[in-house]
This record gives structure tokens, C-alpha cells and sequence, in this order.
């Protein structure tokens, strides 16, 4: 049936390519369209335009009355037919997919993404340097996903075991056109009292814009110094590269690591870590870890600021709420019964309760709280306290506040919003101090779950 890499992609393996992905009014490029299984859907799901390549004359002849065919040879493709794609979304032939990848790569354009199906062993099996060269830009921009032998029911079967490769090209160039991609910038932005100083988010953005400048500055270079050396005869080509870390660096690469360490930079200043949940900071980390998807200007900055501001509500209730299970999940000790109540479901939480995995005997002999145990859902539950009942919070997180102290076992200690007395099993016994801060924690988290209200508590 037309060539023997001729694999029509099944509805069950274009619904995981398309899985997440916002195809709504998108220029898609799709590079081996074969009769057009995936074009079909692409066009279903409301794509702005598909431009497409097949090899096949036979079959060009059905993708040109629903696509835009470029031409036959993808690996020809160059980077001005599709400087205005946003979305590649591929199944290239399984004998050289790797080939097509790696071109998909090479000549997209930035803020573009990709999603290919492979060999399995493409990816696996690097026995070559084109494949080792597709594993450093999987690992450096973006993952891989083994889907197995996805293709044994299809229209043509094969046991291939298959891959699917997801990949985002950073933005890196002052020139990239904003509009309509995430948030362009603005010639001022007007903070008010904000959160940090105007001028030092002015500064970090100005000190990343200068870099990727100077990176800039090197390949210029090279072309000047070739221009003056081709008149005497050397015309081999003149070449520089950079070196970062004590190895040679991309842009795209230097400019990902800058951007992680200028994102990183903000938020220690914001001094976030007192504001926000350990479950807020995972997200946010994840976000630095990321960030190449955002282009790195002041008003994607203050938005930044605004998302954690207009959410916090939603954060500190969901910290309640985890407390609230950690805590009567474990220890029957913990629950407080409302007389009344048919369901053992509905409880609050005791004026006095346990939290197991918090403590550890210290090499001194003296009890130290634990960095990765329970501790986070203490300094959460203080700081969603702080939120709901406008009390300062406790300056540090428990196990920080711990370590200047030379606790002992078995004796209570104040803290936040609780007496708190450790034991060297593990457990954290508390006591709530006041009883108006213990009743609206759990008329708060009665309101969030839907429980029962009892008039009094």
C-alpha cells in the first residue's frame, strides 16, 4: 500500500498527540500527512490553516483538498515555508523518524511546538550520533512517552512499539513577533505600592535582554570576521563558540538557564516561601523548572504576581482542607464528634491533635523536627490560619524554627498558633492556643467541604 512506511495513524493515538493541546485557530504543520487521518482532525477541531508534505503523488492528491501541501520531502522543508507555524504535529516514517524530528527541530520557529510519534527504539537505542543528538533535545526541551505497540489494531498493523516525543523551541530573539503569543510587553507599567520595586524588575529583565544580546554579538562576530577573509582565500568559514559552565552552550540553552536563574532570583526577593504553601511552591518551581514557554518580560512578571495574588483564597483553602484530612485521617484522638451527627464522615478537628513523622532524635540526643517529613503541613496550616484569621503568621517554617532552639522531648514549646510537645517516636502532639482561631478552622473547613454547620462549637 503506497511504501512501506505507509502507517495510517489510528483515532486512539491522534487523540493522545492532540491530548492537551489548544488546536482552536492554529497554523499546524503536518509533515507526513499520508491520506490526512490526522489532518481530518485537526480541521475538526477548528486549526486556523493545516500545511502539510507527502511523498506519495498518489496520496498528495486527496491531502491538497484538505490541506495546504508544501510540497513532497519534508527533510527539504526550509525555515521561511513555516516561520508562522505555531504547531507541528507529526507521524513521520518509522525507519528514519529521528531524521524528521531532529529537521522539525532545526527549522521551526521559536515559541513552536512539536509532537511526533517514533520508533521506540529512536529513542532507546542511541547507538548513533543524530539519535544521541535527539535525546539531549528531548531532555533539555521537552519529554517522551512510551504509547507500545499502539499501532497492532490499526488500518495497517505493525508491532512497532511507538513513542510519542513532545518538544517546545524557546523564544530567544528580541525580534520574535508578540502578538497574540502569551503577553507582549508594554513601554511602562505602573505598580503602585507593589510587591517588589519597580526598578529592580526592570533591572532583571534589562540584565537578561543585555545577555542574549551579547550571545548575539558572537555570531555577528563570525560573520564579520568571515567577510574579511574571503578576499585573501580563506573561505572555509570562520566560527566562535561560547562556552558556559566549561561547556560549549546553544542560545537556546544559555538563554533557558538564564531565564531559570532570573525567575529564581524574583521569587527570593518576593520572599514567597512566607506567603504561600509548600503545594503553591512545588507548582512554582515546576514553573521556573519550565519557564522557556514565557517569554521573560516585565509585564509577564507582574501577571506572574497577579495569579499567585488572585488565587491565594483557593491555596490557602485547599491547605485547610489537606490538613484537615492528614489530621483525622491517622489518629482517632484527633476527631471531635458533634453530638447529633448520624455520620462518622463529619468531624472537626480536636483542640488538641497528633501529626505523625515529625520529629527525629538529633545527633545531640535532642529532638529536631524532620525537613521532609509532616512539618509542611504544620507551617501550611499556620499560614492559611494567618490568612483566615488576619494574624501574623510565625516567622519561619517549623523545622527552621526548630533548629535555633535545643528542644526537648516531651516538653510543650509555643508556636504559631499552637502549643506544640514532641516525642521521639515521631509524633507531634498540638494544642490550638485560642479557641476562637480552633472554632473558625473548622467552621472553615465545614464551609469548604460542605459539612454540617453545628451552631456552636
Amino acid at each position: 500500500m503506497f511504501n512501506p512506511d505507509f502507517y495510517p495513524t489510528p483515532p486512539q493515538v491522534i487523540s493522545q498527540l492532540l491530548n492537551g493541546i489548544d488546536i482552536e485557530g492554529m497554523v499546524i504543520l503536518e509533515p507526513s500527512a499520508g491520506k490526512g487521518n490526522i489532518v481530518d482532525a485537526l480541521n475538526n477541531l477548528g486549526a486556523k490553516q493545516v500545511l502539510t508534505f507527502e511523498i506519495e503523488p498518489d496520496l498528495q492528491k486527496i491531502i491538497e483538498s484538505k490541506s495546504k501541501l508544501l510540497g513532497a520531502d519534508f527533510l527539504e522543508c526550509t525555515k521561511e515555508q513555516i516561520s508562522h507555524v505555531n504547531i507541528i504535529i507529526a507521524n513521520p516514517p518509522f525507519s528514519n523518524a529521528g531524521k524528521h524530528i531532529l529537521h522539525a527541530w532545526e527549522i521551526a520557529p521559536e515559541g513552536c511546538t512539536i509532537i511526533s510519534l517514533c520508533n521506540t527504539n529512536t529513542i532507546n537505542v542511541d547507538y548513533t550520533s543524530q539519535r544521541r543528538q535527539l535525546n539531549r533535545i528531548i531532555e533539555s526541551y521537552g519529554s517522551s512517552l512510551e504509547l507500545g505497540d499502539c499501532f497492532s489494531d490499526s488500518e495497517r498493523k505493525t508491532g512497532v512499539e511507538v513513542s510519542m516525543v513532545s518538544l517546545f523551541k524557546p523564544i530567544t530573539s528580541e525580534e520574535f513577533n508578540w502578538d497574540g503569543f502569551f503577553i507582549d510587553e508594554e513601554e511602562e507599567v505602573s505598580t503602585g505600592p507593589g510587591i517588589m520595586p519597580y526598578n529592580e524588575i526592570r533591572s532583571i529583565v534589562e540584565t537578561y535582554k543585555g545577555a542574549v544580546t551579547c550571545f548575539d554579538e558572537f555570531t555577528r562576530t563570525s560573520k564579520k570576521m568571515d567577510n574579511i577573509l574571503k578576499p585573501i582565500g580563506l573561505t572555509s568559514g570562520f566560527g566562535c563558540t561560547v562556552s558556559y559552565n566549561k561547556a560549549v552552550t546553544t542560545k537556546e540553552d544559555f538563554s533557558k538557564d538564564l531565564q531559570k536563574k532570573a525567575w529564581k532570583w524574583i521569587f527570593s526577593k518576593m520572599n514567597l516561601g512566607k506567603y504561600v504553601t509548600s503545594g503553591v511552591m512545588e507548582d512554582i518551581n515546576k514553573f521556573v523548572e519550565e519557564q522557556q514557554k514565557y517569554p521573560f518580560t516585565m509585564k509577564n512578571i507582574y501577571r506572574m504576581f497577579e495569579i499567585i495574588i488572585g488565587t491565594r483564597e483557593q491555596t490557602m483553602n485547599r491547605a485547610l482542607e489537606e490538613v484537615f484530612d492528614k489530621l483525622t485521617k491517622h489518629h482517632h484522638d484527633n476527631r471531635y464528634q458533634v453530638e447529633g451527627w448520624k455520620t462518622n464522615s463529619h468531624y472537626l478537628v480536636n483542640k488538641k491533635f497528633i501529626l505523625e513523622w515529625v520529629t527525629e532524635v538529633s545527633w545531640g540526643g535532642e529532638m529536631s523536627i524532620k525537613y521532609n517529613g509532616n512539618q509542611d503541613k504544620m507551617t501550611d496550616l499556620d499560614k492559611a490560619l494567618s490568612y483566615i484569621s488576619g494574624e501574623a503568621p510565625q516567622k519561619e517554617p517549623l523545622h527552621m524554627w526548630s533548629h535555633k532552639k535545643g528542644l526537648e522531648f516531651n516538653t510543650w514549646y509555643d508556636w504559631g498558633f499552637f502549643e506544640i510537645k514532641g516525642f521521639k517516636k515521631g509524633t507531634l502532639h498540638c494544642k490550638f492556643k485560642d479557641e476562637n482561631v480552633w472554632g473558625l478552622f473548622n467552621r472553615k473547613v465545614a464551609e469548604i467541604k460542605g459539612f454540617p454547620l453545628p451552631e456552636k462549637l
